[in-house]
């Protein structure tokens, strides 16, 4: 399974240096957005492989999901179809222990 961890990390740091770069109109931040978008681009073309803690760490995150979507989403041992019959009476076996 592919993250595409640096790609996504450079798109994000050029988006975010891009809207500091309009809002203050300063040529530094938009010549970082253009090395950043490059970056990005370069990691999806050459496929990058990535970081091994950023794996493990997804790996963890989707572990946690499955186990809060399980805790959620208990299974029951009927269906919804079907009719839950009344249960049959117990024996008494009070009088015989006595």
């Amino acid at each position: 399974m592919s993250l595409n961890f640096y790609k996504d990390l450079f798109a994000t740091l050029c988006f975010i240096s891009f809207s500091f770069a309009l809002a203050t109109k300063r040529a530094e931040l938009f010549l970082a957005a253009l090395i950043f978008g490059a970056l990005s681009t370069s990691a999806h073309r050459r496929r990058w492989e990535d970081p091994i803690w950023a794996r493990l760490y997804m790996e963890r995150f989707n572990a946690w999901l499955d186990d809060l979507f399980d805790r959620h989403n208990q299974k029951t041992e009927f269906k919804d179809e079907e009719k839950i019959n009344p249960l049959p009476p117990l024996d008494d076996d009070r009088d015989r222990r006595l």
